[in-house]
């Protein structure tokens, strides 16, 4: 079966949502709700408005349920050039210019391939997909190839040749983060995440300064505030540069280490410029204090020495 087929109904958002999903690097941006009692001095009966609350409640997840559900065929969802049904198989192909837009969700690829008995959606060619959430924010993911698992919440985006993957955050307050990798797998539902392959991620706020990470590994873990950068590990602003092989972000903590190969760490502060290795070096999160520790060596300059008359006559 082959034509252009037109969108109908509302496709699985859980789809596009998991595959912009880990652009949320728990070190560099994040997103909270925020919660609001009012207690009425006067008004409807409070019973009769707990109820209204939850009939509410329910009608919005009962709606949510309907726009995360795959319909029988993805055919009068998904718009394409060619469309293929394989009845026993329970799988649809679609073949060029494949593409979908709710508003919320949207998504392109040259070809997309659905095995409901596997629960696997893989798009290929071109893949891109976005979503807007009601906060304001938006995800956006490119890549060659991407499959999703939408029973398990697996999936992964891969690269190809000299062109990785790139994967957008825009949160409500104008900053942008922006990582390319060779390739990623994660879980939405536990909300892990393993970047591999030339990671360079960059972080720019509404003021346009920045910060950049360099690694060849990145595993994170939402929900523990946890990141392991492994590799060549680089961080990076306007005033300090950190190099180790292994860089740890521990949000619950409140720590960072970086530690393997001699960590190196440089920069400049209202005093001068300094560069300083150790075996190890940990910082406080909030108040950026930096302990170094084992075999320690380095150098400070001080700007008002090194312009000191004195300098002159030596």
């Amino acid at each position: 079966m082959s034509g252009k087929e037109r969108l109908r109904r509302g496709f699985s958002g859980r789809l596009m949502a998991s595959l912009a999903g880990f652009l949320l690097l728990p070190w560099l941006g994040g997103c909270g709700v925020k919660h609001a009692q009012i207690s009425p001095v006067s008004g409807p009966n409070p019973a009769a408005v707990q109820a209204a609350a939850k009939q509410k409640v329910q009608h919005l997840k009962e709606k949510e349920k309907q726009k995360t559900q795959l319909p029988d065929t993805l055919g009068g969802v998904v718009s394409s050039e060619r469309w293929i049904i394989y009845k026993e198989k329970e799988e649809e192909e679609f073949e060029g210019n494949v593409h979908y837009d709710n508003g919320t969700y949207s998504f392109r690829s040259d070809y997309a391939l659905s095995q409901r008995k596997k629960n696997l959606f893989t798009a290929k060619g071109n893949v891109f997909a976005r979503y807007n959430t009601p906060e304001g924010t938006w995800y956006e993911v490119y890549a060659d190839k991407a499959v999703y698992n939408y029973k398990t919440a697996d999936g992964s985006a891969y690269g190809s040749g000299k062109k990785q993957i790139k994967l957008v955050y825009h949160d409500s307050k104008g900053d942008v983060i922006t990582a390319l990798a060779d390739q990623a797998v994660f879980n939405t539902q536990a909300q892990t995440y393993q970047l591999s392959g030339n990671i360079f991620v960059t972080y720019q706020d509404k003021e346009g300064k920045t910060a950049t990470l360099k690694a060849q590994e990145l595993t994170a873990r939402q929900k523990e505030q946890y990141a392991l950068l492994q590799g060549g590990a680089e961080a990076q602003n306007a005033n300090y540069h950190l190099k180790a092989q292994t860089i740890e972000y521990d949000g619950i903590k409140g720590f960072s280490y970086a530690y393997g190969g001699r960590p190196l760490i440089q920069g400049k502060t209202e005093d001068g410029t300094f560069a300083i290795i150790a075996d190890k070096i940990t910082a406080e999160n909030k108040t950026r204090k930096i302990n170094l520790s084992g075999q320690v060596q380095g150098w400070t300059v001080s700007e008002q020495i090194n312009n000191s008359p004195a300098n002159k006559t030596l």
